[in-house]
Formats: structure tokens, sequence, C-alpha cells
């Protein structure tokens, strides 16, 4: 049976809403990866940082997931967290531990960047 418009409307929003697909990404449970919020703290940027360097070693290597997750010493489930960049469910000392497993020897630094904001126009 075919639905007319209204019905179609009812059940399928397009675009989806923007701040729902976050929250899902965000949902311990999602397999996707996850995204960084645009107000992402320090903290959160480093540890996606690290599982993107992770990932890029993996792919570097033609590693698959379990090959991986035997060279960290983690099992491949946690393995996939972090390829899926799952910050959210490791601290920053596990991944430094992973990626030093991985990278020997690294560094981890701080780049200061250019402060962010509005010149004033000065007033005469």
């Amino acid at each position: 049976m075919v639905k007319n418009n209204k019905q179609l409307n009812k059940s399928y929003q397009y675009p989806p809403r923007h701040g729902e697909i976050l929250a899902k990404m965000r949902h311990s449970d999602h397999e996707g990866n996850f995204l960084l919020p645009a107000d992402a703290t320090p903290l959160e940027k480093i540890k996606y940082e690290l599982c993107q360097k992770i990932l890029t070693y993996k792919q570097d290597n033609n590693l698959t997931a379990e090959e991986l997750a035997e060279r960290i010493s983690l099992s491949p489930p946690e393995t996939k967290e972090i390829l899926l960049s799952h910050i959210h469910k490791f601290t920053l000392d596990r991944l430094l531990t992973y990626a030093s497993k991985l990278f020997s020897p690294f560094q981890v630094g701080i780049i200061t960047a250019e402060p962010r904001y509005e010149k004033i126009a000065s007033r005469k």
C-alpha cells in the first residue's frame, strides 16, 4: 500500500535534526564514530586525537582490529571503541598507554593557537 505525502511526512523527518544526531553519536551504544562537539574541552580534543592516531596506525599497517588489539594488549571490543573514537570510555592515561605501545618513542605536546576574538573598531 502506498502512503500519501501526509503519512510519509509523519513517519519520516527530512532533514534529520542536528541535535538528535549528535545525541545519538554521543550515546555509548552507538556503533558509529564519535563526533567532537564544537565546544570540546582540551581533554576531549587530545583523547580524540589519540584515537585518530591509533586508527591511522591501523590503516597504514593494514591491521585488523584484532591484530591491533593484540599489539596494544586490549580486548578486541575495547579496541573497536578506540577506533570509533568513543573517548568517553577511556581516560587519557589509558589512551597514552596504548599509543606508547604503537609509537615508541613519541611525545605529546601543547600547541598554542592564536586567540579568537573580534577586533573592536576604535571609536573616534
